[in-house]
């Protein structure tokens, strides 16, 4: 079940080639950066060693990294990007492993963020071998947490990257909808940290507000989407029905909260509503309708006096979540439970269900002494 839902909920993300010019290198950037642009003095040594990082010359690259004494293989272009950057960005999964090789490498952040957009899998597993994510914090924690461990693990002065400060791996990865490396993530520890309540006094609340009340917003925004997303939901919860419609019910009273926010948090509620609703659409029987609607997939037979909780559905009722309930197997599983035991009244006219509902309420007295008397006691129809 969980498999169908990752195969069918997998969007197919195309690819994007750059044309280059020969001597240039051309990077996605912001238009802000027009106007910080920097001058960096390359040697030509260095410019070699970029050039061939960025077109995949192997022999080129291992043999400078191998003998040249003065190469400086953090070295930037003037974009900013250094040659793990480069190699990563063109798909060179073989001159990354080269550079990931050598002790002292910048940017190593930057680059597996770079990956993760690109959808290059195994150069995302490559990068999360090296050493510097030997411990899990380097995952969870985001660029702006990480600035001040160290100097060289993202580019701090945003001229290396694309990417949001308050974005980490595993957030990434499930913007983009990447299923394969948010399940690799996940194995390796990475979360999704829920934000704090919108009123949250904390310290660390408090903080971050003072100094930046815009990023603060940006970054639980970045968060909650990365929450919503259908890879995340559907591979880091036991039960992903339940995680979406509470999910859904805290973004939709967020957008009553954070008004200026309010579409993108409705938006984000009838994400995962379309998901609850997306999973029905994957059951194929009777027992994996049940499963979901009673919220309990251990139960293969319920016991013989014991009716299904329906605890979905009624969560689904209490959110509002009205496509759910209104959803052709779920519908149909309810009316099997009404005319449980009467199975042959459902063909029936309206005038024969009439008179049986008629005869119902009259002997009504009667059926509720009976069963006051023996609950349990089955009477034979012969």
């Amino acid at each position: 079940m969980a498999e169908r839902i990752i195969n069918n909920s997998k969007n197919m993300h195309r690819r994007h080639t750059t044309l280059r010019e020969k001597g240039r290198r051309q990077a996605i950037r912001g238009p802000a950066y027009m106007f910080n642009e920097k001058g960096t003095s390359l040697t030509m040594e260095e410019e070699r060693f970029l050039d061939s990082a960025e077109y995949g010359n192997i022999p080129v690259v291992r043999k400078m990294l191998e003998e040249s004494k003065t190469l400086n293989f953090n070295c930037v272009d003037y974009m900013g990007q250094n040659a793990l950057q480069l190699a990563v960005g063109n798909e060179h999964l073989e001159v990354t492993e080269l550079l990931l090789k050598k002790e002292n490498l910048a940017r190593v952040g930057d680059a597996l963020l770079l990956a993760i957009s690109k959808g290059y899998v195994r150069i995302v597993e490559a990068i999360l071998n090296h050493p510097a994510f030997a411990q899990g914090q380097r995952l969870t924690l985001s660029p702006l947490e990480q600035e001040l461990r160290d100097d060289d693990f993202y580019a701090y002065d945003e001229d290396g990257t694309r990417f949001s400060h308050d974005i980490t791996p595993i957030i990434l990865a499930a913007h983009c909808q990447e299923y394969e490396i948010v399940h690799i993530l996940l194995l390796k520890g990475a979360r999704i940290e829920r934000p704090h309540d919108y009123f949250c006094k904390c310290n660390e609340c408090a903080e971050k507000q003072r100094k930046d009340s815009f990023s603060h917003s940006r970054s639980r925004m970045n968060a909650y989407k990365g929450l919503a997303s259908a890879a995340y939901l559907s591979l880091s919860s036991e039960d992903p029905v339940l995680t979406a419609l509470e999910l859904s019910n805290e973004l939709a009273r967020l957008a009553n909260i954070e008004t200026e926010f309010k579409n993108d948090y409705r938006k984000l509620s009838m994400q995962c509503k379309d998901f609850v609703v997306g999973v029905l659409d994957l059951c194929r029987d009777t027992e994996e309708v049940e499963a979901i609607l009673n919220g309990d997939v251990n139960i293969k037979v319920w016991p013989e006096h014991h009716r299904p909780s329906l605890s979905r559905i009624k969560l689904a009722i209490k959110y509002e979540v009205k496509k759910f309930v209104a959803h052709p197997n779920c519908q149909q599983q309810l009316l099997t439970m009404w005319y449980e035991n009467l199975s042959g009244l459902r063909q029936q006219s309206i005038a024969v269900k009439f008179l049986a509902v008629f005869g119902v309420s009259v002997g009504l007295p009667f059926l509720a002494i009976a069963y006051w008397i023996a609950p349990c006691s089955k009477v034979q129809m012969g």
